[in-house]
């Protein structure tokens, strides 16, 4: 590292470009450091997609001056694609090369704050129309925006992309307030870490705030089915409200064709979604609810591909990432205590674990704390394990039994999502583990569908997902949500 400032820093300091701030802007993205206390802010002016007018502000040392200088030079009358892949890099090399030791936050910086603006201007554009799940049709050609989640499956996903000849977008969500450092797929750390591997491979990043989308679709759903005594799915809710609508939002803004994502699931003549090679990692379960008109411009790369193959990849290419842990299982809970998170949202109350013949057995502390198929926390002895069989809120009740009685033949679902004709569904899948198991489905008059069991499953539990797949098992015939256990 150089102990001193290049001549090409003394220049953007003594002739700073673009400095000062747009009235009326497009957006406005501002960005700190904690730790030196330095605070840069962009504004952009947009009009067609091309950055017309670009202002900076900042109040700190003279790194981040000179870098937000620079920046404001580079990507000033550029298309938001190619604005959108300046990276660090880029800044360096403009200011001369690397800053002195202590100042390469500066980099950092004064991009996450010109990202932020961006960030603030598809907001502003995008208005209802994310909230309220709404779709504009593609437009042609050989592109793609890809979903960056800041792991490896999302990277190689774009990597993939871009040796098959696809122009490549790359964009990551920010979808509630993750913690600084967690492995969650959209806290602080996460989003810079997407950025720099996606600017590495010299793609241009975009971030997209969806909290406001996540918390109404996700969250209040999670805490509200545990009220009502059902066993939410929050990435079934995500998949189905929130990463392919806002990637196909953004996809049309800069017209661009298709969407990708690092799930591992085949993309089927239907279009439906099909199994992917690697069955360890299969994902069809948890995509059931995606509009087929949106599944029909998504593009699973790694569904041809075995996990050991990806990370082999990601070595091969010098990806960062190769070797980042799996991303926790729900990304908004940081420590995987759900019923704590749950319980600071809603007030629970106490009520009565009973059997079947409504037998008191003990007392609990709320129905927010169980779900259908649990054995532990009961906090009943019995002379053999129980379970929870039913979860009442309109009572109070929590019914448990012996293992047995968890069985059933029969499983109604709602809210169905369908890629192929129901004449094709010839297996049911409950739980994202579990195996299909051979069923025949039957309509009711309300819309909803019966599947009758070929083989009793246990611990069907209301609120998860019923996955329906062809005779081989293969491709997805459709999705709902488990509405009740039959008798």
């Amino acid at each position: 590292m150089p102990d001193r400032y290049t001549p090409q820093v003394i220049d953007h300091l003594v002739r700073p470009r673009n400095a000062g701030e747009i009235p009326d802007p497009s957006g406005r993205g501002e960005s700190g450091h904690e730790a030196c206390g330095d605070v840069a802010s962009f504004t952009v002016g947009i009009s067609g997609n091309v950055l017309e007018e670009v202002r900076y502000k900042v109040f700190g040392c003279a790194a981040c001056v000179a870098a937000g200088s620079a920046l404001s030079e580079l990507v000033a009358g550029k298309h938001l694609v190619e604005a959108a892949r300046v990276s660090k890099i880029d800044i360096q090399d403009a200011i001369g090369g690397p800053l002195p030791l202590g100042k390469e936050h500066a980099l950092t910086l004064v991009l996450d704050a010109l990202h932020k603006a961006f960030e603030d201007h598809w907001n502003r554009t995008a208005g209802e129309m994310l909230l309220n799940g709404a779709k504009m049709p593609g437009k042609g050609g050989r592109s793609v925006v890809a979903a960056m989640s800041g792991g490896v499956d999302s990277a190689v996903t774009a990597l993939l992309l871009q040796e098959a000849g696809y122009d490549v977008a790359t964009v990551t969500f920010r979808l509630h307030d993750g913690e600084k450092g967690s492995r969650s797929c959209c806290s602080p750390d996460t989003v810079l870490f997407a950025r720099d591997t996606a600017h590495r491979m010299g793609l241009p990043h975009f971030t997209l705030n969806l909290k406001e989308l996540f918390n109404r679709r996700v969250m209040h759903d999670f805490v509200g089915s545990y009220q009502e005594g059902r066993t939410p799915n929050p990435c079934v809710a995500c998949n189905a409200h929130v990463k392919f609508h806002a990637s196909a939002f953004l996809a049309d803004e800069i017209g661009y064709h298709h969407v990708a994502t690092g799930h591992y699931a085949r993309g089927e003549e239907g279009p439906t979604l099909g199994r992917p090679v690697d069955e360890s990692k299969d994902q069809t379960y948890v995509l059931w609810p995606v509009p087929q008109e949106l599944l029909a411009r998504t593009v699973f790369p790694l569904g041809e591909y075995r996990k050991t193959e990806v990370r082999a990849i990601a070595e091969e290419r010098g990806l960062a990432v190769a070797y980042t842990p799996e991303s926790q299982d729900i990304c908004f809970i940081p420590d995987g205590n759900y019923r704590r998170f749950v319980r600071k949202k809603v007030t629970a109350e106490p009520g009565d674990v009973v059997d079947d013949e409504g037998q008191v057995l003990g007392r609990h502390g709320g129905v927010v704390d169980f779900t259908v198929g649990q054995r532990r926390g009961i906090g009943v002895s019995a002379p053999t394990p129980l379970y929870v069989k039913e979860v009442r809120p309109s009572t109070g009740q929590v019914v448990v039994g012996r293992k047995k009685d968890l069985e059933v033949r029969e499983v109604a679902v709602r809210d169905l999502n369908l890629f192929l004709d129901p004449g094709y569904a010839a297996c049911v899948q409950v739980r994202y583990n579990s195996r299909p198991v051979a069923c025949s489905v039957e309509e009711t008059a309300d819309g909803e569908w019966i599947a009758y069991l070929a083989e009793p499953v246990m611990g069907v539990a209301p609120g998860q997902s019923a996955v329906f797949y062809t005779e081989d098992g293969n491709r997805v015939v459709g999705g709902g949500v488990v509405a009740r256990r039959a008798a």
